[in-house]
């Protein structure tokens, strides 16, 4: 362009042809540099494009990798649950026999916790893995170019790992909790085995029969205080565990009261088996309404406590929850008058809302009693009358 200013000053070329040569250079120049820079864009999409696709295949194979990870878990939860239940037959078993070593039990509960921690250092990793694949999902989201497809799939393959990764903590914590529980009531059992010397094998505990742990605490209760007579709202393998420890501690009598008369006969042949008809009775007593203001509410027939006094221990553990709102409230009101001034009122099953509201409201209600929560498998509520 420059050297055409010359020529057409000489002469050289015509001033109207240098215009247009000049504009034809000028014109040339513009298209090869739009070429280069569509050339340049181009090629950065591409390189784009081609990260981006790496990077979804990474977070494919990754959640792939997570997704056989849980599923793994999941079967070693089931099989450690398993051999958990399995573990529990053989103790239960074994102590209703009179033949365990307590020794290699207790190294079978040891290699459940290992296996139960190193579940814990795996789940770890995983959500140490979980983190990085955020944190990828995050530079994914600020590389330039990336279309709104591609973003939402991105951040639903985030969603999804999020979700997995809740319930794989979720899993392996409820799995903990359920490995601990298990220790800790064969725990409670072997001591009471081992304080007591059942005479014959007993039926399994928990579930709708009383656990090991509030037991034990009864157990204790009647070994410290001598509790005398025993009161147990409910019957069954915990009557002939009661009377065991009367037994062993000083003497007295279980009154046990049931509703069902079938299940009456039942706990009434339990303690001829062992051998406790002295120490225990089971008493059928039929659900009645009990009303107290305009307040009815079915409980056992109070005329078969008329004949006690002085209990010492009251374990309430019936009728069964289901029967009414509030069912196991009269207890209270109709036994604690004919109690000695020391005793103590055990509530079980305060995990559920009804068993808590019956302690709350015997608290509130009658001012001379204290309470504290004591932490069994299915919770459980002590009271007893302020020293006076």
């Amino acid at each position: 362009m420059i050297t055409l200013v010359p020529l057409s000053a000489a002469g050289v070329v015509a001033p109207a042809l240098a215009v247009q040569i000049g504009l034809s250079i000028l014109v040339l120049a513009l298209a090869a540099a739009i070429v280069a820079s569509v050339r340049r864009t181009d090629g950065k999409a591409q390189r784009i494009d081609a990260r981006t696709k790496r990077h979804e295949a990474a977070l494919g194979r990754t959640e792939q990798s997570v997704a056989t990870l849980a599923a793994t878990l999941d079967g070693l939860a089931g099989r450690m649950e398993e051999a958990g239940r399995h573990q529990s037959r053989v103790v239960l078993s074994a102590l209703g026999e009179d033949r365990m070593e307590l020794t290699a039990q207790a190294d079978r509960i040891s290699q459940l916790a290992s296996a139960v921690a190193r579940i814990d250092t795996t789940v770890r990793q995983s959500a140490a893995d979980l983190d990085d694949l955020r944190k990828l999902r995050h530079d994914h989201e600020q590389l330039t170019g990336l279309t709104g497809t591609a973003v939402q799939a991105v951040r639903e393959i985030s969603e999804r790992l999020d979700t997995l990764s809740g319930t794989v903590r979720d899993g392996q914590a409820g799995l903990a909790r359920t490995v601990r529980q298990t220790y800790a009531q064969l725990e409670a059992l072997i001591d009471i085995r081992a304080l007591l010397h059942p005479r014959a094998p007993l039926p399994r505990l928990r579930g709708w029969a009383a656990s090991p742990d509030i037991l034990r605490l009864l157990i204790e209760r009647i070994a410290v205080d001598g509790a005398g007579t025993v009161v147990e709202c409910g019957s069954g393998a915990s009557s002939v565990w009661l009377g065991y420890a009367l037994e062993r501690f000083g003497g007295g009598r279980v009154i046990a009261l049931e509703h069902d008369e079938r299940f009456a006969e039942a706990s009434a042949d339990l303690v001829l088996a062992h051998g406790l008809q002295d120490v225990v009775e089971v008493r059928h007593a039929p659900l009645t309404p009990w009303a107290r203001g305009e307040e009815t509410i079915p409980w056992y027939d109070t005329r078969v406590v008329d004949d006690l006094t002085g209990i010492g221990l009251v374990f309430v553990d019936g009728p069964p929850g289901a029967t009414a709102p509030l069912v196991r409230y009269p207890a209270l009101p109709v036994l604690l008058p004919r109690c000695a001034d020391d005793a103590w009122f055990v509530m079980d099953d305060t995990d559920r809302a009804a068993e808590r509201e019956v302690a709350d409201r015997w608290l509130r209600e009658y001012p001379e009693l204290t309470g504290s929560a004591f932490s069994a498998e299915k919770g459980a509520m002590l009271l007893r009358r302020n020293p006076r």
